[in-house]
């Protein structure tokens, strides 16, 4: 737990390393997958005899500035964190790579389990009442580790405080 200035407490729950090291992992493959498209984008720009390259050129291009900014601006990619603080039932804090995005608590509508189908159960899904971005909710995987079901239980107790 982390003491704050006015005797409020944070809980911190982390994931495990296999979870940590998978969401890291996609992060810089998808940045390095980024740059390769550039990179690859910039020479069909440049050196295409036809339109047809040009097009495709430009397409890349605004794929990879969309997807961009629905990663960081749009909290896309807090939809999967590596860490979690809630703060005394007042709000959580999603720790993600190369983001963190503070969430009142009063914004929670509901958590529960992604049953979809069995074989792609996600874990938790954690539904908010308002966008934060693009982001509407977020995901507590399964391969977060043992730490996972204690957020589980931690949000939804202060959910039902607050009602």
């Amino acid at each position: 737990m982390i003491q704050l200035k006015d005797d409020r407490q944070r809980r911190r729950f982390k994931a495990s390393r296999y979870w940590s090291s998978n969401v890291w992992g996609a992060t810089v493959a998808g940045i390095g997958g980024g740059l390769v498209l550039s990179i690859v984008a910039g020479i069909l720009l440049v050196d295409s005899e036809g339109s047809s390259g040009t097009k495709v050129g430009a397409a890349l291009i605004l794929t990879i500035v969309a997807t961009f900014l629905a990663m960081f601006p749009g909290n896309m990619i807090a939809t999967v964190p590596v860490a979690v603080e809630l703060d005394e039932d007042r709000e959580l804090c999603l720790i993600a790579p190369l983001k963190r995005l503070y969430i009142p608590l009063k914004e929670v509508r509901e958590v529960r389990d992604s049953t979809a189908w069995q074989i792609f159960q996600q874990g938790s899904v954690v539904k908010l009442n308002k966008r934060h971005g693009l982001m509407k909710s977020f995901v507590i995987h399964w391969a977060f580790g043992t730490e996972g079901k204690q957020l589980v239980r931690a949000i939804q107790e202060g959910i039902s405080r607050r009602e």
